[in-house]
């Protein structure tokens, strides 16, 4: 090979070179390691967004409805978006209400965590406000001269309840000042059997109409005096429910049935504790010496039942205070049907003593199906206790 060829094929071979560098180009960057990540991620955000959301409301759709079934409260209705609860209907009195919001409020249900409470908002929706027999021919609620009606959803509201040594303030009020003036008239000049108070008041952020602070003053002082009960303020009408001595009711009648500046005086029961005692034990001895027994699988009353009917009308009618009407069976048959039955069984009872004269807003009717036996469903003599109807004062507390 001579000198000029090998010069030769050392150009061929750099050209060759800068050629393929000239033409070579590579894929950019991209990091293929996040692809399984960014895919866990659209799962997570499917799930998070149909399916929990869906489980969510299911749990609290079902933890909402084993309340309303465990305290009786067969007359509400509940609608559930999420975790926000609304519930309806008429419930027998504006306290019944007050309960079973916070009961659902404070129910828990299990999780994978443990135990929570799964609903994060409840609120009432009770139907109409009151109107009392002077506002019929308007159909509107007037409150009393210089209250200031804020709209629907507005209005300050409470519910104080006395319960053995406890004093509870539930309720929304309009400002810090108003809530803390509240909060010190309960925990000042307490009587030796209230042994606690518990806050749970919440402000609005809005300025106070003019009379609401006294208007829960007065509730608070009336209620310190009773041994148990409850006082209320909602759509604008204040009631209180007291159960104390009978040398004390004169002064509670007097300082809860005042005129209000903000609102106007509602529903005051005032029951002296001797004379709820003394009309219970009169209503169970009526009811135990003659049963009121129903046809087999139905709610008609069987007609020698009569009697005892017109007795327990009677006796009702010298009694203070609502009753409450419970219908329970044994456990024979499905737990829904038992359920419908004692409730059905309850609502003829109390149809019966409204019939005899007794005013139906004194009484409401409850269906507790098996869940309260006397005697062992085992036996048929335990069956046939545990299918019967009770009827017993509704105390103020409860």
């Amino acid at each position: 090979m001579t000198v000029s060829s090998e010069a030769s094929y050392r150009t061929m071979t750099r050209s060759v070179r800068r050629f393929r560098r000239a033409m070579g180009r590579g894929l950019p960057f991209f990091p293929y390691g996040l692809l399984p990540l960014i895919g866990l991620g659209l799962l997570t955000l499917i799930a998070w967004t149909t399916f929990a959301r869906h489980s969510v409301e299911q749990v609290v759709r079902r933890t909402a409805e084993q309340v309303i079934t465990d305290s009786g409260s067969n007359w509400a209705d509940i609608r559930v978006s999420g975790q926000w609860v609304t519930v309806s209907g008429m419930p027998p009195t504006p306290e019944a209400g007050e309960r079973l919001l916070e009961a659902i409020r404070k129910a828990r249900a299990p999780t994978w965590l443990g135990a929570a409470r799964p609903a994060t908002r409840v609120r009432g929706d009770f139907g109409p406000r009151t109107v009392r027999p002077e506002q019929a021919s308007t159909g509107v609620l007037a409150p009393e001269a210089g209250t200031v009606l804020l709209g629907a959803g507005q209005d300050p509201e409470f519910l104080f309840r006395l319960d053995d040594s406890q004093l509870t303030l539930d309720g929304r009020v309009p400002d810090l000042a108003t809530r803390d003036a509240i909060v010190a008239a309960a925990n000042s000049d307490l009587p030796d059997r209230i042994t606690q108070v518990d806050n749970n008041l919440e402000t609005m952020g809005t300025t106070p109409p003019q009379g609401f602070r006294d208007t829960a003053l007065r509730g608070v002082k009336a209620l310190k005096l009773c041994e148990t009960g409850t006082a209320s303020f909602t759509t604008l009408r204040f009631n209180l429910r007291c159960e104390l001595l009978a040398r004390d009711a004169g002064a509670v009648r007097e300082l809860a049935g005042k005129p209000l500046t903000f609102g106007s005086v509602g529903d005051i029961q005032i029951i002296s504790r001797e004379d709820a005692e003394s009309c219970e034990q009169e209503l169970s001895r009526l009811i135990a010496a003659a049963r009121i027994e129903f046809e087999p699988g139905s709610a008609r009353i069987a007609s020698s039942k009569t009697a005892v009917l017109d007795l327990t009308a009677r006796a009702a009618a010298d009694c203070p205070g609502s009753f409450r009407v419970e219908g329970h069976t044994d456990n024979t048959g499905s737990l829904q049907i038992n359920q419908t039955l004692s409730l059905a069984r309850a609502e003829a009872v109390r149809a019966a003593l409204i019939q005899r004269g007794v005013s139906p807003d004194r009484l409401t009717a409850t269906g507790y199906g098996p869940a309260r036996p006397l005697g062992s469903n085992a036996t048929a003599e335990g069956r046939a206790l545990n299918r019967r109807i009770e009827i017993s004062i509704v105390r103020p507390g409860e």
